[in-house]
């Protein structure tokens, strides 16, 4: 399934069951091998976060079970050994996108244990944006804590989304964030 949202279900009996079958209404959605974790396949990625705000703001049981949703760009397929170029060459336009400013570059590891230097690859992306960030007369910094963007990967065994998540973003839909 090719996918540009994934989301995670809070922990609890059923929970991923009531909470594929509301979203089915905006998209196609699957779960994964991983637990709690499901990706999907949606036309609008900003209608959807803008759907799910209205149903946990007006209290819809299944939007409980939601934990948090990450949209992502693009999707590749990888080897441990391969990951970190794809993510920086996956990366590269997002800058683009960013303002001087500061972000820092998150990857959430699911599966390959052992295999996937997680902090090692999140600190060579991050020095090659700002490689380019330098490049282009933007001045961007590191923030952990509170950054105007987040640079984000998730992996799914050897498939990886990648996206650009703003402040702005995470601002209004709380459910929106990077770990």
């Amino acid at each position: 399934m090719e996918w540009n949202v994934i989301v995670t279900v809070r922990p609890g009996t059923g929970h991923e069951h009531q909470l594929l079958g509301a979203l089915a209404q905006f998209g196609s959605f699957r779960p994964t091998r991983f637990h709690g974790v499901c990706i999907g396949r949606v036309e609008d990625a900003g209608a959807l976060l803008e759907a799910l705000r209205r149903a946990v703001e007006s209290g819809k049981r299944w939007a409980a079970r939601l934990a948090r949703v990450i949209p992502v760009d693009t999707v590749f397929a990888f080897t441990p050994e391969t990951l970190a170029e794809q993510f920086k060459q996956a990366a590269a336009p997002f800058v683009d996108r960013m303002a001087s400013g500061s972000f820092h570059v998150r990857l959430e590891r699911r599966g390959l244990e052992g295999k996937v230097p997680s902090q090692a690859i999140e600190r060579e992306v991050a020095d090659h944006l700002f490689a380019i960030a330098a490049g282009q007369g933007k001045a961007l910094s590191t923030d952990f804590d509170d950054p105007d963007y987040l640079v984000v990967a998730e992996t799914l065994g050897e498939e990886c989304g990648v996206g650009l998540v703003t402040r702005e973003l995470r601002s209004r839909y709380p459910f929106v964030e990077a770990r």
